[in-house]
């Protein structure tokens, strides 16, 4: 069996996170919220891909902290199996400047992303995430 490995990000500023919303002319999972990162592309480590993934997608500049989270997804267009790692990231400096890949970014607590259309798996890791760290 082929997989992907992708990581991903939850960036956190003070008691709040970094979401970003997808553009809606995507073609995997239009208009829904979700944290940066993408899938693996050079012979780096994870970290590295992902602030690499950090920058290029928001302008910030973060350190990866420790893992926090294993996940595993198809994708709708590809249909590829991909296996994922989140880490927790703290925000280092910058302002966020979103590439062509998402529409709009917002800061928010935790507790607040089931208020925002994303997919299940995230809304799970996210209040795992805050039942964590949040309190």
């Amino acid at each position: 069996m082929q997989f992907n490995l992708g990581v991903k990000g939850i960036i956190r500023k003070k008691d709040k996170i970094l979401v970003l919303k997808r553009n809606q002319k995507d073609v995997h999972k239009p208009g829904i919220w979700e944290t940066p990162g993408g899938t693996m592309d050079d012979n780096i480590s994870p970290q590295e891909e992902l602030k690499r993934e950090i920058a290029e997608e928001t302008g910030l500049e973060v350190e990866i902290c420790e893992p926090f989270n294993v996940f595993t997804f198809i994708r709708d267009d590809t249909k590829e199996f991909k296996i994922g790692i989140t880490f927790c990231c703290d925000y280092v400096s910058g302002e966020v400047i979103l590439s062509e890949e998402h529409s709009e970014y917002n800061w928010i607590k935790p507790d607040d992303f089931k208020q925002l259309e994303s997919i299940t798996s995230l809304y799970d890791e996210i209040d795992k995430y805050a039942q964590k760290y949040g309190k």
